[in-house]
């Protein structure tokens, strides 16, 4: 027997009775998978309106520091980026002026992805901080932006700080997990069917559980593996202590490549000694630690902490050396290699996908837009199916502007932040935060107005606005570039070309689903 269409008898808007008809079993009730299947709907809603966001700022975040440069056109190199001695005293000089300002601010060296030495502090909610070259020692007139480490943060704490924030992500990821296996178990006897039997032209809840189920079952591996993996680094914020939970500790800090560790030292009560040169403590710490590339560099009042370059394999160790302030001499190592220690760092180097290799990173992209794209599909499939039975209570009406402003909102939000980018002023004060607040302040209206036209049971004219800003914002972006000439299309011509292309290609994705809802609102 297939699939019951809409319309016939028998046809229920319920996973379980659309797997039933592909199978031709009786359903009943009180069953075990009927039970899942109100689990994963609702479960997998009240969760989902954030955790979509969560998966897509996360797909953005693994191109973080190539999304930072396309935000600062102005950061170019004139050569080879070659790391000197005079440019690493410039970078000393730099970070005590920051001290003299109350920031506890550390060096980030340069890497393949990012080849600027960055004197880094934490300003309450982001990393900012001086851009310099890698040979002379010279700032670079980088415009100030929250860059890629916005999405990063956004997706480890939503910006609410790293113990409310990432404690509620946590949780979600736990929501996620149960969610996933309540759907598993809903489509197991039916998983050949859903796999090949994809009907995007078809009767449009058919078609939308269609993309649903072909997204979740093609990308269950990457799914299940980022959900676990997120909900372990984190989980000392829902579980008690425990000693697999504490080991590497310091692995908990975001990325050490401009993004992560927060270098919070307890105040002097005397000036610290001089920084001795760095350059020939990097050697001997990549000496000490057998590994070709440091990564950041820490400092308190007694010690200077260099640590390894992580992104060597998949293990993403924090290995250091430690070498006194006072004189440079050489203290000890810090090498992770027990069991369990091998096991977090394993994790941690999955989940934050910080390896070189851009084959493994345009993966890991594709699969996080595919699996944002199902958790979108899954929200406007639950009111799809209940339009009908709840179309009329707030509730209802509620949650489909809610869901509208998760997908296009979301989308529409996130271009316009690359917008602000571009049309802020460079000298603008606190540019950072305004570029921060033009993202949350559109993201807020389009909440506003898909709510206002859903309680005017207009939703799809709700949708049609808000993909039309979509598609303006992505295809004018490319436009703007161009008109302005805001960078050199000949320095990284595969950054911009890239970025440029997935702006088109999210412009065409608008423009057929435009094209589509029109379609249906004349019908």
């Amino acid at each position: 027997m297939g699939p019951v269409e809409p319309g016939r008898a028998g046809w229920r808007h319920d996973p379980v009775w659309l797997v039933a008809g592909m199978t031709g079993e009786k359903p009943k009730r009180e069953t075990f998978r009927v039970h899942m299947g109100w689990l994963h709907s609702w479960v997998g809603l009240l969760a989902g309106f954030i955790l979509t966001a969560i998966f897509a700022t996360g797909t953005l975040s693994v191109f973080d520091t190539e999304i930072t440069h396309w935000m600062q056109p102005e950061a170019v190199l004139t050569g080879p980026p070659a790391l000197t001695a005079h440019a690493l005293q410039n970078a000393v000089e730099t970070l005590e002026a920051e001290k003299t300002k109350g920031f506890s601010a550390f060096l980030n060296l340069p890497s393949v992805r990012d080849p600027f030495i960055r004197v880094i502090h934490y300003d309450g909610a982001q990393f900012v901080g001086a851009v310099l070259d890698p040979k002379t020692g010279d700032a670079l007139p980088a415009r100030q932006t929250a860059g890629g480490q916005f999405f990063f943060d956004f997706h480890y704490t939503l910006r609410s700080g790293p113990v409310i924030g990432s404690t509620i992500v946590t949780i979600l990821a736990v929501c996620l997990l149960v969610a996933v296996g309540a759907g598993v178990a809903i489509h197991i006897r039916a998983l050949w069917p859903d796999l090949v039997l994809f009907r995007p032209f078809g009767p449009r809840p058919r078609a939308w559980l269609d993309a649903h189920l072909l997204t979740g079952l093609l990308f269950l591996p990457f799914l299940i593996m980022m959900t676990y993996t997120g909900a372990v680094i984190r989980g000392r914020n829902i579980l008690p202590p425990h000693p697999f939970l504490a080991a590497h500790t310091e692995l908990d800090h975001p990325r050490g490549n401009g993004n992560g560790r927060r270098a919070h030292e307890t105040p002097a009560q005397q000036p610290a000694p001089a920084i001795p040169p760095l350059l020939p403590l990097i050697e001997q710490a990549k000496t000490a630690l057998n590994l070709p590339e440091c990564s950041f560099i820490l400092f308190s009042d007694t010690e200077v902490r260099i640590f390894g370059n992580d992104t060597a394999s998949v293990f993403m160790n924090r290995d250091m050396a430690v070498f006194s302030r006072t004189d440079g001499h050489f203290l000890s190592t810090t090498i992770h290699r027990e069991p369990a220690s091998q096991a977090t760092a394993l994790m941690h180097g999955l989940h934050y996908a910080r390896f070189p290799s851009l084959l493994l990173r345009w993966l890991y992209f594709i699969s996080g837009l595919a699996c944002t794209a199902m958790m979108a599909i899954g929200l406007i499939l639950f009111f799809i199916k209940r339009r009908r039975a709840s179309g009329d209570m707030l509730t209802f009406r509620l949650g489909e502007g809610l869901t509208m402003s998760c997908v296009t909102g979301l989308t529409a939000s996130t271009l316009a932040f690359f917008w602000a980018n571009r049309l802020l002023p460079a000298t603008l004060p606190n540019r950072i935060h305004s570029e921060v607040s033009v993202f949350f302040i559109l993201w807020a209206l389009s909440f506003v107005h898909g709510v206002c036209f859903s309680l005017c049971k207009k939703p799809l004219s709700g949708w049609i606005m808000q993909t039309q800003a979509v598609l303006v914002l992505a295809l004018g972006l490319p436009l703007l570039d161009a008109a302005g000439q805001s960078h050199d299309w000949h320095h990284n011509p595969s950054l911009y070309y890239s970025v440029d292309g997935l702006l088109f290609l999210t412009g065409v994705i608008a423009l057929v689903a435009l094209k589509r809802m029109k379609r249906a609102e004349l019908s």
